[in-house]
């Protein structure tokens, strides 16, 4: 009796050999996402099909809007040449204004170079016509041009008249007389392009040394708030202490 229960229950029974494999769903955006991309897809497709394949040829141009499209190319190339013209007139245009500048500054030297010249050839004329007269040194000309930021250009011309043999050798002092005082200039020296000659330090003496004419000129500065009234040159022979020649003019 055990016995035909035993073999009946292991005829019926569930066996449990084979292993069963439990699966994740998947989520729900995934899938959302997936059928999102199949479904652009295939309105891509539908429009690529509809716009390449079944379309119509596109008809031919009409004359007008063929001589249309010909007069638009031609518009196109007559801009392009024009913006072409255009830079290169700039460019010109620009060279040309560097060398108006460079002419001004050319000619403003020259019109400073010729007062120069001018002025020595004054000067030999009268040297020529004073050749009888008694020699000696004097101060033919000086002159104090104010100009900006507190210079002020001078310009001495010293010459031996008659008919000099040796050379007068010396020094020259510049004063200036500021408030109705007179004192030596202890002035800063600006570089000047047009002088004749360079200047170490108008403190000091200036060194002079010619038969006929010797011309000084340049540029000083002086100190902020001072007005010049009065400029003058002092002449010294070699080794004298006490000035030779002395002139002065007022300054507006």
């Amino acid at each position: 009796m055990k016995s035909l229960r035993r073999r009946l229950s292991s005829l019926f029974a569930v066996s449990a050999r084979h292993n069963i494999a439990i699966r994740r769903a998947r989520p729900r955006w995934l899938s959302f996402l997936l059928i999102a991309v199949v479904f652009f897809a295939g309105m891509a497709a539908t429009w690529w099909t509809a716009r390449y394949v079944f379309s119509p040829p596109s008809a031919p141009l009409t004359a007008e809007q063929a001589s249309a499209q010909e007069r638009e190319e031609a518009l196109k190339r007559e801009l392009a040449d024009l913006q072409r013209s255009h830079a290169a007139l700039e460019s010109e245009l620009s060279m040309r204004e560097g060398s108006q500048a460079t002419l001004a500054q050319h000619t403003e030297a020259l019109e400073q170079e010729n007062t120069q010249l001018r002025e020595e050839l004054t000067y030999l004329q009268k040297l020529v016509a004073d050749a009888t007269r008694q020699a000696g040194a004097k101060i033919q000309d000086v002159r104090l041009e104010p100009l900006a930021n507190n210079t002020y250009r001078y310009r001495i011309l010293l010459v031996q008249g008659g008919n000099p043999k040796n050379d007068f050798e010396g020094t020259v002092k510049l004063q200036v007389s500021a408030d109705g005082a007179a004192q030596a200039v202890p002035l800063e020296v600006v570089p000047d392009r047009n002088a004749a000659g360079k200047v170490s330090d108008l403190a000091m003496p200036l060194p002079v040394k010619f038969k006929y004419y010797q011309r000084l000129e340049g540029v000083f500065r002086v100190p902020d708030g001072m007005k010049v009234q009065q400029f003058t040159v002092q002449v010294l022979k070699k080794g004298g202490s006490t000035p030779a020649i002395t002139r002065s003019i007022n300054v507006k």
